[in-house]
């Protein structure tokens, strides 16, 4: 019996990962990646603004990766590497070139309209894998 115990979940976690984010949490988060986004459209985003792209594209491409989305993967990764491209150039603030800027702002636009139904399991899942993926 305590071997099977070992494999339970909490009745409350298994509730929790499976609860939708919900549009007002979706709300909050895309505030905060938009103002990144807009930012760095306009040559202004510092450091920690280009840390916040950089975690909701590598979360928005670990999400469609788990749903098995091949076409909204690719298009992560192309905006992934567009923001790889865009920090590699030598200047003091993120400034994106028109290419980059919209393969970013497209991924960011499937992934912000995307939060409101995903299950918090889910982006959590996601978000760690990405953390996992950033910071090693």
């Amino acid at each position: 019996m305590g071997a099977r115990q070992a494999f339970l979940a909490n009745p409350l976690d298994v509730l929790a990962a499976k609860q939708l984010v919900g549009q007002e949490d979706a709300d909050a988060t895309a505030l905060v990646v938009l103002i990144a986004l807009d930012a760095a459209k306009r040559g202004l985003a510092p450091v920690h603004l280009t840390n916040v792209l950089t975690e909701h594209l590598l979360t928005a491409a670990a999400v469609w990766s788990q749903m098995g989305n091949r076409k909204l993967y690719d298009v992560s990764v192309k905006a992934w590497r567009a923001q790889v491209k865009a920090c590699a150039r030598p200047t003091a603030l993120l400034d994106f070139t028109t290419g980059e800027y919209a393969a970013i702002r497209l991924a960011i636009s499937h992934y912000v309209r995307a939060l409101p139904v995903l299950e918090v399991g889910v982006l959590a899942a996601a978000h760690a894998k990405a953390m996992r993926e950033l910071y090693g």
